[in-house]
């Protein structure tokens, strides 16, 4: 997600990389599925986790002493925007942050220019995939694999 959003400042990158957080982990704790990550960013970024796990997502209203089920909350409360599109192989999740890299520090916008290097340089990173996109499987995030809880039963 750092490599990723790269040039977003710290409050747009940590809201982006909890609500990724909270849907991978969604993945992996109810799905019990692999799961897809895909990254688009211009004016806006768009984030999408994929599984291939049964059901939908469902938003609980948690009492304060659960230790979870708070995840949906979170992403709704952050995102701009938040929604699940049904597959026929399980559902993709998804949500949008506006970019705050069009400002400068002064908070004007910098225009085109800078744009067009961090869409360069995200080329450069991303060896072969159109710029600012970006796509990595929870079998390819190391931290995550090891973080699929044993199956009780």
């Amino acid at each position: 997600m750092r490599e990723a959003l790269a040039g977003e400042p710290p409050q747009v990158l940590e809201a982006a990389e909890l609500m990724t957080s909270e849907l991978a982990t969604n993945c992996v704790r109810h799905a019990h599925t692999d799961f897809e990550l895909e990254v688009d960013y211009g004016s806006e970024i768009r984030v999408e986790v994929r599984d291939t796990g049964p059901g939908h997502p469902v938003r609980r209203a948690p009492e304060p002493p659960e230790p979870s089920g708070r995840g949906l909350l979170i992403v709704e409360a952050m995102a701009d925007s938040w929604g699940v599109v049904p597959r026929a192989s399980g559902k993709t999740v998804w949500f949008t942050l506006t970019s705050g890299a069009d400002a400068d520090a002064d908070g004007a916008g910098t225009g085109a220019r800078a744009r067009v290097r961090r869409r360069r340089a995200a080329r450069s990173r991303i060896a072969g995939r159109a710029a600012g996109r970006r796509r990595c499987s929870r079998s390819r995030v190391p931290e995550l694999s090891a973080a699929r809880p044993a199956r009780r039963g």
